[in-house]
Formats: structure tokens, sequence, C-alpha cells
């Protein structure tokens, strides 16, 4: 009688464990899981892929190194990392986080499809690199603000501040500058030399990754969804301080100083509600 008894308040004792400690939590201890960072914002639904699960984002999300944000068609997502660095993802995206080591300032970001914008915080670490790839490019950053489009195997790349070096998957790079752009147009192909970026694509590029709010729990209504951010297009990119990469449609965002840069896609515009 005893030991049954026992072994009834072991097993209540567990169930009440696993009904108080947070999923997330479980599955980091049992798989060994780094986290990565916070799914802070979101518009208006949101999916993260975790190994074999599929789960509906609540902010505050957790994510973890392997996990997969997910935005259909008019969503959007904010990640805020460990480090302090900022992903806002654009809709119809799919953004893998395979890494983020904050105390050595390593972070390599996948993105399948779609767009995203970085802001990442000054890397100071002696081998500190933020990098963002897409299939046909990666772009690496020195302390710089940018937008990243992927779309038709084309790679595009328009940088607001700082300075990119932007590369196909051979390795052969070109500088890209403050007000320029370059595209790559297919895995093989050299960057194009860089030239002044034109005006109406940067500011899409902004408006399609936009998500306003500060709360970690928001969930954003649409009309307030829309950004204004600094952008970059390209297909692959590996990514310093802003970024965002594109790739089913074209999108743009304004300069610090006014201006405005071309990004690439289809044309998708979406206002600034603000």
């Amino acid at each position: 009688m005893v030991r049954n008894r026992a072994i009834l308040g072991i097993c209540v004792a567990f169930v009440v464990a696993a009904m108080v400690i947070p999923p997330d939590v479980v599955y980091a201890a049992a798989s060994g899981a780094q986290h990565a960072g916070t799914i802070s914002l979101i518009l208006p639904k949101v999916e993260l892929v975790r190994g074999t699960q599929n789960i509906a984002v609540q902010p505050p999300t957790p994510v973890y190194w392997g996990d997969v944000v997910n935005t259909a068609h008019m969503a959007r997502a904010r990640v805020k990392l460990d480090d302090g660095s900022v992903l806002n993802v654009g809709s119809d995206s799919s953004l893998t986080i395979v890494k983020h080591d904050a105390s050595q300032q390593q972070t390599q970001i996948d993105v399948a499809y779609g767009e995203v914008r970085s802001k990442v915080v000054h890397l100071v670490k002696p081998a500190a690199k933020f990098q963002i790839r897409t299939p046909t490019g990666v772009a690496g950053v020195v302390g710089t603000d940018f937008y990243m489009a992927y779309d038709n195997s084309i790679t595009r790349l328009v940088v607001f501040q700082g300075t990119v070096k932007f590369c196909n998957l051979a390795g052969q790079c070109v500088m890209v500058g403050a007000g320029q752009m370059s595209s790559i147009r297919d895995r093989d192909t050299l960057p194009d030399p860089p030239i002044i970026a034109p005006n109406q694509d940067v500011l899409d590029a902004g408006n399609n990754t936009k998500i306003n709010g500060t709360g970690s729990g928001d969930v954003v209504g649409f009309a307030s969804a829309h950004p204004i951010w600094f952008t970059v297009i390209a297909a692959v990119a590996i990514a310093t301080p802003i970024a965002i990469i594109k790739g089913r449609g074209g999108s743009s965002s304004p300069s610090p100083n006014g201006t405005t840069a071309p990004v690439a896609g289809r044309g998708r515009h979406i206002p600034s509600g603000n």
C-alpha cells in the first residue's frame, strides 16, 4: 500500500511538473538545443517549425538553433536575438536560425525564400561574423544597413550605410558602398559592378518588412505593420548591421539621409501605414 502511494505520488509529481514547466524548456533540456532569441512580435499569424513540430507562435516565443520561422501571405515576424540584434521577417518568407552564438558573435541565418531586414549590433569579437544566406549569394557586412532580395535566381543588394562585401557562391566579390546597389544574375555569374541605387524600390523594401510595436508579447494588426526600414537586395547574404533578404517579390526602404534605393522582385508595394 505504502509503495503504491509512493509510485502514485511520483507520477502526480511528473504530471504537475509537465504542466508547470514550459514546453520550450522541456524541449531544450531534452534535446540540448541552444537558445538563440525570442519571437517578440507577429502579424497576424506566424508558424515556427522545430524538428517535426509545427508551432503556432504566441509571443514571446523562444527560438533555438535550427528553428525555422515561416510567415504566410500578409504576415510578419520580429525576432530579437540574444546579442541584441533584431530580425524583421517579411511576408511569404522562410528563415532558419542555423546558429547564433551571442558570446562569440557568430551568427548564420539562412533564407530559403522571402525577405528579412537585420539590424545587427556592433561586432567586436576577433572572429565575429553575422551571415545571411540565400540560394545564390552571400553578403559580408562591415557596420552597415542594407536590404537583400532573391527572386527568379537573381540576388540584388542595396546598401544604405557602410560597406557590404557581395559575393557569388564561387567567392567572386565586389565591395558595395552606401547608396549603391549590385545584382547577381545566377549562381555562377559575377556580381554586377556597383551603381547608384534608384529611389522607389528602397522604400518598397522597407515597407515590406516593417512591424510597429515595442512590447515583447504583441501581435500587430495589419494596418500598423508596414515598415520603412533600410534595405538591401540579394539572394544570399552575410550581414552585420542591418539586412533584408527578399525571395518572391520586391521591396525597398528609405535611407538614413532621406534618399531611397531600389530593391528587386515583382514590384509588390505596401504603404507605410504610419
